[in-house]
This record gives structure tokens, C-alpha cells and sequence, in this order.
């Protein structure tokens, strides 16, 4: 990884007004132990330190998900297109190992889960209730690329609020998820990332972050890197410098104690 500290371009706005529910939803049930959906086969050496559930049964569907760590602060960790839960482990278990409860999950049709017809958006309030379940006091939303559109997607009608939210190199829009219509909505902290080398990628985390109200609590954070999207803070292929930032995002916005 390179160590070096790259130049960022970062833009903060501090918040004047509370985060609001616009939501509410039935306590879901509990999540149960991983029954024939083998999460994370792709990657047994990461994935021997998480414990396999299977959750979004009351969606009608079932999501494979690893959780790490023990903390009451939990993260959401929402993949890209074509992966699964193995692209998030190494910084999972680096959060894990801050003191983060981290559940990363397969999307429908990804991975260990099979295909439905419930929204990306649906599935991450979906894991964040999970976590709540488990032990969370309160929840990160945190994806890459198309994870990232979907955990953006999913803030302004998750109740309770997520603490934060981090969306890497986030398309406006993917699939069913969409992006820039929630982002004005969006009324809790916010971090937008992407590699300033990356192709439309900056643009369109600058076009979110614009859209998102001054009021809230909202930084970009442009990095001089070719990375995409979760790969911007892998500890192996991650810049210093935005890894920098996103920690103390975390610590500021959703610390462990």
C-alpha cells in the first residue's frame, strides 16, 4: 500500500439541523445461523474470523452476511457490482479490529445469496437492522461503487438513522438504486470519496455532494488515485491520505466508544 500522503481535495460543511425519520418498520426478526448459504467460500482465509448469517427473511428473500467484531457501533459494508463480501474482508476485519461490529453482506444474486425482486436499498436497511439486532446501538452505512449508490439510496427512510454514512466513487444512480434523488433528502453525516483518476466517477461524488443540504454535516474527499470505489481504502491497495480521512470521519461521526 502506498504510505505516501497524497494531495486531497476535501470540502466540509457542519450541520445545523437534526437528522429526521421519515420511516418505520416492523422489528425484524432475529438473524439466524448460516444454513446452506456458504458466505464467503471465495475467501476462507479472510472469512474464518466472521460468523456466517443469513438474514432479510422478512423481505421475502434470504442475504448471506459475515459479521465481525464485537463493538456497539456497527458498519454496514455494501460491495460492488460483480463481487461480493470478499472485496470488503481485509477492511472489515481492520475495523473489527478498531472495535467496529462489521456486517458485510451479498447483495441478492451476488455471492452466497440468491436472486429476488427486493430493492439494494431495502436490502441494506435490511443488514443495518440486523446489526441492531446483534447489539448495534447505532449503525454506519459504508459501500463502494454500486453498494455505495445503495447505501445512499437507503438513508433517508431508514429508521432509526444511521450515525453515518461513506459512499466511495458512488455512481448517481445504479439499478433501482438512486442516488441523486436521495441525496438531497440525506440529513445526517455524510462522506462522499473517489480517485481523482478514476473515468466520471469524481464527478458524479461532486454532483451528490452538491445535492446534499448545506445543513448537513457533508465532506468529499478527492484523492490523486486510479483506485475505485472500496479499493480506495483496502489496506492493500488503499491511498494513505483518504484512509486518513475516512478514520477520522468514523471517529468524529460514529466512534466505538
Amino acid at each position: 500500500m502506498n504510505r505516501a500522503v497524497p494531495r486531497l481535495v476535501a470540502v466540509a460543511t457542519l450541520s445545523m439541523a437534526m437528522a429526521a425519520c421519515t420511516s418505520s418498520s416492523a422489528e425484524p426478526p432475529a438473524p439466524t445461523a448460516s444454513a446452506g448459504l456458504n458466505t464467503g467460500a471465495d475467501c476462507p482465509g479472510l472469512a474464518e474470523r466472521g460468523r456466517r448469517i443469513v438474514f432479510g427473511q422478512a423481505l421475502g428473500t434470504e442475504l448471506g452476511g459475515l459479521v465481525l467484531g464485537t463493538g456497539s457501533t456497527g458498519v454496514v459494508l455494501a460491495h460492488m457490482a460483480g463481487g461480493d463480501v470478499c472485496q470488503w474482508l481485509p477492511y472489515g476485519r481492520e475495523l473489527a479490529d478498531r472495535g467496529y461490529r462489521v456486517l458485510a453482506f451479498d447483495f441478492a444474486g451476488s455471492g452466497s445469496s440468491p436472486g429476488s425482486g427486493v430493492s439494494r436499498a431495502e436490502q441494506v436497511q435490511a443488514a443495518a437492522a440486523t446489526l441492531r439486532a446483534e447489539g448495534a446501538g447505532r449503525t454506519v452505512l459504508m459501500g463502494g461503487s454500486m453498494g455505495a449508490t445503495s447505501v445512499l439510496a437507503a438513508t433517508p427512510t431508514l429508521d432509526p438513522a444511521p450515525a453515518a454514512v461513506i459512499a466511495l466513487s458512488p455512481p448517481t444512480a445504479y439499478g433501482d438504486a438512486d442516488a441523486s434523488a436521495a441525496a438531497p433528502k440525506i440529513t445526517v453525516p455524510v462522506f462522499y470519496g473517489a480517485g481523482e483518476l478514476e473515468a466520471n466517477f469524481p464527478d458524479e461524488a461532486r454532483q451528490l455532494y452538491n445535492a446534499t443540504p448545506k445543513t448537513t454535516q457533508r465532506q468529499l474527499v478527492l484523492a490523486p488515485s486510479n483506485q475505485h470505489g472500496l479499493f480506495l481504502v483496502d489496506p492493500g491497495t488503499g491511498e494513505a491520505g483518504i484512509r486518513d480521512q475516512v478514520k477520522a470521519f468514523l471517529d468524529r461521526h460514529a466512534p466505538t466508544a
